[in-house]
């Protein structure tokens, strides 16, 4: 009877240690997807992106720090540091030849939807870091941009413990592509920025995952019904319906359209204190994605 208590305990033991399934792998990917990156495939990351900034070995993949105990990005900042590295995944058409590796390099894309899962270590202090996440078109070899969907913490008015989407273009209310290089801020029009409720980046609201989603959409050409919006764990943060993203640019068939999705790590102002923070699960798709994970 004791041996067969002692096996029993001993199963349960074993099955305690097995981890959980990931709540999301690429394998399981929604409809529409045209790009996902879960960190499980052991193949350099740099072989997905066409830029990676792995910050000298501290925006690297590591085992067990993803969602779930699987893979993931962990980024480690220094008291004061700025930059702590980045990805850039180019979609579709492309004015340059340096976007290698797109997805689907022949199509153009004038709406997506994307994803990532985000970690702030326990203690993490300083709200969300500034820049996270853009969409935006690289619309020459210069690298003007016809448009940028930023999501990012804080700014002016908004608390930086927040997510901020922040809708910017440079194409000029008549049609025309008015920057001149990339982040022309003289030339840029902003478009008006929305804070989501959602603390996250409180500091008792760290140590768990978040699932960040956001979706924008072209304005059909000569209309200001472009769109731009955000969740976190599937809950609507913020949202423009009525956006004059490039006015009538698109009737060319020649102009280019949403080709680039950036994972950044950029702190305006330097890190409060060495700490880190982790990414995972990726997605950039043609249509909504769900989050479907708890914390």
């Amino acid at each position: 009877m004791v041996q067969l208590i002692f096996s029993v305990l001993y199963g349960i033991l074993q099955v305690a240690d097995i981890p959980a399934a990931p709540c999301f792998t690429c394998a399981d990917a929604p409809a529409g997807t045209i790009f996902c990156d879960d960190f499980e495939s052991e193949e350099d990351v740099s072989l997905r992106y066409f830029g990676y900034n792995n910050d000298d070995g501290e925006f690297i993949r590591i085992k067990g720090v993803g969602r779930d105990s699987s893979a993931g990005m962990r980024v480690k900042w220094q008291k004061g540091e700025v930059e702590a590295g980045g990805l850039q995944k180019s979609i579709g058409r492309s004015p340059d030849p340096y976007m290698k590796k797109a997805a689907f390099p022949e199509k153009d894309f004038n709406e997506i939807y994307w994803r990532i899962d985000i970690k702030h270590e326990a203690g993490w202090q300083g709200g969300g870091g500034d820049k996270l996440s853009r969409a935006t078109v690289i619309a020459g070899r210069k690298w003007q941009q016809g448009m940028i969907a930023h999501i990012w913490s804080g700014g002016r008015n908004h608390s930086s413990n927040h997510l901020v989407m922040d809708p910017a273009t440079g194409i000029s209310e008549d049609g025309k592509l008015v920057t001149e290089r990339y982040n022309d801020f003289r030339n840029l029009r902003w478009l008006g920025n929305q804070s989501g409720p959602t603390d996250i980046f409180s500091p008792d609201k760290t140590g768990v995952w978040y699932c960040i989603v956001a979706h924008a959409k072209l304005n059909t050409p000569g209309k200001a019904d472009g769109v731009f919006e955000f969740w976190v764990n599937d809950t609507l943060q913020a949202a423009r319906y009525d956006l004059n993203w490039h006015a009538d640019w698109n009737n060319d068939p020649g102009s280019y359209m949403i080709n680039a999705v950036f994972f950044e790590n950029y702190w305006n102002n330097g890190s409060v204190k060495d700490q880190e923070r982790y990414f995972d699960n990726i997605v950039i798709s043609t249509k909504p994605i769900p989050c479907g994970c708890g914390n």
